[in-house]
Parts: structure tokens; C-alpha cells; sequence
């Protein structure tokens, strides 16, 4: 598979670390957080804004929650880092101030912790800065696990992501690579690449292909709304291609960062 590319005018729930607000939290959940884990606000250097983060208690006991800070970076090969706030160069941790470090949630009911974000005046900053404030629950009960005769207690944490976004020009880059097909046992097709932000700004990139046949008729066109991707951080992008016959076919890939150019990546595919 060859490739070229061009420029064209044109809450993620990580193992006990991340999880989505949209999807059910059942098995011994103590706590959510309600509303979106994605706070953003475009701001100017010496800017202060506050937001909140409110706290839902799912059981009918008090519980406690710590609050805390961490950076946050997440990469195409699956892996998510947590790292002591400050690690990130783009890092914005510095700049919040959350309310409290702990509260005690009344028995299935809510609390709003309270957090300032203070922009340094520093005319230099442009771009995209985050990193996350983190709800963690208490230990939840220990469940016995008959096999290995030992007990089992969970942790639930959200991350709250916080980022601020500069004003300034700032143009999106974008990079696809690491482009392959995947075949799978029921005969379909994909094509899998990695999408990495090369720029200083965050960006939720739409990202589409179409295929074509040797006659130049389209044959496959798919797309996806991806979710913030952060300056330096990269995701894996998966379209299925369903049961194309055996042929040659050229791929080209979209992606629109919002502003001028689209990026497109053109691939030869023979199978």
C-alpha cells in the first residue's frame, strides 16, 4: 500500500482512571460526575473564568471524595498517561485552583466543587493547555472471588479535563501514518492509520475516506466525528470497507480540523 499526501482547501473511558458520563456506571458504582468531562474555554493571557464540577452520590450511604490534579496524554497505540500535574509542556494545571480537596456527598445526593482557572498574562501563550482534575470515590466494599480465595475492592476516579484554549492565530497541523488494511474472518475489510495532532492547538478532527475502483467509481465512504485531540497526543482511525471484491482500489483520507486546509492522505490498495 503506497501513499501521498496533500493538503486540501475545504468523561473516553479509560480502565478505573476515565470513564464516560453517557455510558451506565452500574457495578458497585459509589459516584458520578454529572455533565461533560470535557471543560473548554477559549480565554486571553491575565483572563480568570470559573467552572464547576458537580458530584452525584449513587448510594444511600455518605460517601467521601477526594479531588486532585493530574496532566493527561493519550497515544494511538492504546496507552493513557496520568502524570503528576506540571509534567506536560502544555500543561494548564498550574493555573487551577480547585475549591477543596475532599467533600463528603449527602446520601444520594449532589455537591458542586467549585474550580478558577487564572490564565498567566503572558502575551507569548497561544494555543491549546490542559490537564484534568480527578473525583475520586472511596474503596468500595471488597468482593470475594471464590476461585483465587482472595477479595476484590474498586476505585472509581473520573477525569475532568480542563483545557483553555488561546486566542491567536495558531494553524491546525495534522499527520496520517502508519497506514495498513486489515482483513478480517468474515471477509471484510478495513483501513486502519493513525491520526497525530502536530500543531499547538486542540482540534476535533471529522475524519472521512472514500474508496474507488479502478474505473473510478466510488465504492466505499465513511465517516467519523473524533473527539478532542490534544497538541502532541495521536488516535487510532478504523474504516470499515465492508466485502470489496479482489481488484485495485485508491483510499484517500480526510481530515477537517475546523480550519483551512483539510488534510487528505491518498492510498493504492491491491487485494
Amino acid at each position: 500500500m503506497s501513499a501521498c499526501h496533500s493538503n486540501l482547501r475545504t468523561s473516553l473511558p479509560i480502565a478505573l482512571a476515565l470513564l464516560s458520563v453517557t455510558a451506565p456506571v452500574r457495578a458497585r458504582a459509589q459516584i458520578s460526575v454529572v455533565g461533560n468531562t470535557v471543560e473548554e474555554r477559549t480565554a486571553a493571557p491575565g483572563d480568570t473564568y470559573v467552572g464547576t464540577i458537580v458530584v452525584r452520590n449513587l448510594t444511600p450511604q455518605s460517601q467521601p471524595v477526594r479531588i486532585y490534579q493530574s496532566d493527561y496524554s493519550f497515544f494511538a497505540d492504546g496507552t493513557s498517561h496520568f502524570d503528576p500535574p506540571g509534567s506536560l509542556g502544555r500543561s494548564n494545571a498550574s493555573w487551577i485552583t480547585p475549591a477543596t480537596g475532599s467533600i463528603i456527598v449527602p446520601p444520594s445526593g449532589e455537591m458542586t466543587v467549585a474550580y478558577t482557572v487564572r490564565v498567566p498574562s503572558i502575551d507569548t501563550l497561544r494555543g491549546t493547555y490542559w490537564s484534568t482534575i480527578m473525583v475520586e470515590g472511596a474503596l468500595s466494599p471488597p468482593r470475594p472471588n471464590a476461585e483465587r480465595q482472595v477479595t476484590i475492592g474498586t476505585v472509581m476516579r473520573y477525569a475532568i479535563q480542563i483545557a483553555t484554549h488561546l486566542n491567536g492565530e495558531s494553524p491546525a497541523t495534522l499527520v496520517l501514518e502508519k497506514q495498513r488494511v486489515l482483513f478480517a474472518p468474515d471477509s471484510t475489510r478495513s483501513i486502519e492509520l493513525e491520526v497525530r495532532n502536530n500543531s499547538e492547538r486542540g482540534y476535533r478532527p471529522l475524519m472521512w475516506v472514500e474508496v474507488y475502483d479502478a474505473s473510478g467509481s466510488l465504492r466505499v465512504r465513511a465517516k467519523q466525528q473524533r473527539g478532542l485531540l490534544y497538541p502532541g497526543t495521536s488516535i487510532k482511525q478504523i474504516f470499515g470497507l465492508g466485502k470489496l471484491p479482489a481488484g485495485n482500489y485508491k483510499a484517500i483520507v480526510f481530515a477537517d480540523t475546523g480550519d483551512e486546509p483539510v488534510f487528505a492522505a491518498e492510498y493504492k490498495l491491491s487485494f
